[in-house]
């Protein structure tokens, strides 16, 4: 290791170190809690999924009248999964209340971390009920640990990229792209890699153990996050004290409809029988079952909408009373103060001409900004619905498939070997990078040399002795081609597209990749459902599972389009004072479409899997085109922040 003389301090004080032009201090604590963390949770949500449906199989599929136990515990492992992800994308904006209002982001973030570990070991004790056949408990007990997971991945998803941003200052903001590079990067390496080990936990160890381990992985982030605590900036949460605490208990009870309408589909959607088919079209199908959905919905579950009505009243007190106090600019306040002082707008104005009189331009210019972006985001829930289903019913149609792979012996080897040994030195050299401390040029290209010729080695082995063996993979791992995709597809991007055209003078803009994107989705599934009528045709276990690889490639690449890039405009367009807000929305389109596919489930009982996919399909093209409409249409205007020192 090798170490210059102005990295010779690491006890420097922090803000000094802030300014150094070196990465601050806190980084690796960061980095190390966040990679910690997704590897936490992607390995959790990897056997969810199947899990959930062999849990079902045993108790509860049974109650589902008209429908095969197998189809029964699959539609409500779907639908379970999905809410669980909806809680997961919601939670974040009561996380953001706490921590930009009222607690700070550190103390937030530190407390979550233990809130998700209980989760973690609850689901670990569960599946110790489930070992013991105490089928009860266990249901119970996994509903408790997804809970916690919830709120805590609520509490540390909307922390995390902004307390990152805290730790620059102005000499050291050019390094503030690479360290989100690393993020992503990192967020990508634990979801391959905890997606690949987790389902081999589950089927030679058990459900306590595959639980278990990324509840020690989520511990382990706590207590790095713990240890960086004296090393971090921290900016203070603004109001803070009495407003703040209005601020907080306000939004919350603002947000109550959107959890009372995740609890109720998670509550009474076991109990609705979807419709039969018949004789029926397509179109007079899915309007049947729209129509007694709803219904069948508003009789078992108004009472948590009634309640919601009330808190959302009690809200609105809270928050009037807070105006009175100090009057502040955020969305709702202003969109509160146009509607109060409508009737004395001045003629000619505009709805918010008053909030412009009295607050000034970028005041009035912030809420019908936001308001644009929501109505163009509103269709990408649809994409949402889509790409989470990698983590649902594709792995059930990876399960049908023929998941055996012959591989070479010795090359085999290497490569499970080789990777784990890249997969920790790069670690190494990542962390002594992010801690102004480079490992030594020699140490690299030896360990690079030593891995290169064991290849070698081990392919000539094979190549002389021909000796094979064969594998059988689990459907979940075959999900662990998405964050491997990922690391492929966005360098490939940005050499093989964006360069190239920016270079001609064409450079593409984020609505344009947003819409292709969209309608790659469409085609991702439609790649699916004709595998899946494949599947069906041949029988089960005679389709190779590779195949799905051109699905995730499509897949992925849309991901790439839409959420990259959706980050990316939705920054660029909200007004400076409106960014957390807009972020929070866009968090609840991922929210709306997992209770999309969720409220869909129930079909799952009645059309064959290749069906079901059609139908995502057929929406996908629908929502598709009805973006790249607003996207043409969208008129909009660029914010970005003033460049400043902390």
């Amino acid at each position: 290791m090798s170490t210059s003389p102005a990295k010779a301090n690491p006890e420097a004080p922090v803000a000094e170190r802030a300014e150094s032009g070196l990465f601050p201090a806190g980084i690796p604590f960061i980095v190390g809690n966040e990679g910690a963390e997704r590897f936490s949770y992607y390995g959790m949500r990897a056997i969810l999924k199947t899990y959930l449906t062999t849990l079902y199989l045993h108790f509860v599929a049974v109650e589902i009248a008209g429908a095969s136990a197998a189809r029964g515990a699959s539609a409500k492992a779907t639908a379970v999964t999905h809410l669980f992800m909806a809680g997961v994308y919601a939670f974040p904006m009561i996380g953001a209340l706490f921590a930009d209002r009222l607690l700070g982001k550190y103390p937030v973030i530190f407390w979550v971390s233990l809130i998700y570990v209980a989760g973690h070991g609850t689901l670990a004790l569960a599946g110790r009920f489930a070992v013991w056949e105490n089928w009860p408990l266990a249901e119970y007990g996994f509903y408790v640990g997804l809970a916690l997971i919830a709120i805590g991945s609520g509490g540390i998803k909307p922390c995390v990229s902004a307390n990152v941003g805290d730790q620059f200052s102005a000499k050291n903001k050019d390094l503030v792209a690479t360290v989100f590079q690393i993020f992503y990067f990192i967020i990508n390496f634990g979801s391959f890699f905890s997606t690949v080990l987790t389902p081999i936990l589950k089927n030679t160890l058990g459900p306590e153990v595959a639980f278990g381990v990324p509840g020690i992985f989520m511990a382990i982030a706590a207590v790095v996050f713990w240890f960086g605590r004296k090393r971090f900036v921290r900016v203070p949460p603004k109001p803070g004290g009495p407003l703040g605490l209005l601020d907080t208990a306000s939004g919350v009870l603002f947000f109550t409809p959107v959890i009372a309408l995740i609890v109720a589909v998670f509550v009474v959607s076991h109990g609705f029988t979807a419709p039969a088919k018949d004789d029926l079209s397509a179109a007079a199908f899915y309007a049947l079952y729209v129509r007694r959905y709803v219904a069948f919905l508003a009789v078992h579950s108004w009472h948590y909408f009634a309640v919601a009505a009330g808190l959302v009243v009690a809200g609105a007190f809270l928050f009037r009373a807070r105006q009175r106090l100090q009057q502040d600019t955020g969305f709702v306040a202003m969109i509160a103060y146009a509607l109060r002082h409508r009737k004395g707008r001045k003629p000619g104005t505009s709805f918010f001409g008053p909030v412009r009189e009295k607050f000034g331009e970028d005041a009035a210019e912030g809420p019908p900004a936001v308001l644009r972006i929501i109505l163009v985001f509103s269709m990408v829930s649809v994409f949402w619905a889509l790409f989470d289903q990698h983590a649902s019913t594709w792995i059930t149609q990876a399960g049908t498939m023929n998941l055996k792979l012959r591989v070479p012996v010795w090359t085999w080897k290497w490569a499970i070997w080789g990777t784990i040994a890249m997969a920790g030195y790069g670690g190494v050299w990542l962390f002594a990078w992010i801690s102004n401390r480079r490992l030594a040029r020699r140490t690299t290209m030896s360990v690079l040399g030593l891995l290169g010729g064991a290849g070698a080695a081990c392919i000539m082995a094979d190549l002389v002795y021909r000796r094979w063996t064969e594998l059988e993979l689990a459907p979940e791992q075959i999900s662990a081609l998405n964050p491997l995709l990922v690391m492929i597809i966005i360098p490939s991007l940005n050499v093989l597209v964006y360069n190239p055209m920016k270079k001609r003078g064409r450079e593409v803009r984020p609505l344009q990749k947003m819409t292709v994107g969209m309608f790659l989705a469409a085609v991702a599934f439609a790649i699916a459902a004709v595998l899946q009528e494949r599947i069906e045709a041949a029988g089960r276990g005679d389709v190779h599972v590779l195949w799905q690889v051109c699905q995730y490639f499509v897949m992925t690449t849309a991901e790439v389009l839409v959420s990259v890039t959706g980050l990316e405009f939705a920054y660029t367009q909200a007004p400076r004072s409106m960014k957390s807000t807009i972020m929070g929305f866009w968090l609840l389109c991922v929210t709306a479409g997992n209770v999309l596919v969720a409220f869909l489930a129930p079909m799952e009982t009645i059309l064959s899997l290749s069906e079901f996919f059609w139908v995502f399909t057929c929406l996908m093209v629908v929502a598709s085109a009805v973006f790249a409409l607003m996207a043409k249409l969208y008129k909009g205007k660029t914010y970005l922040q003033e460049a400043q020192a902390h």
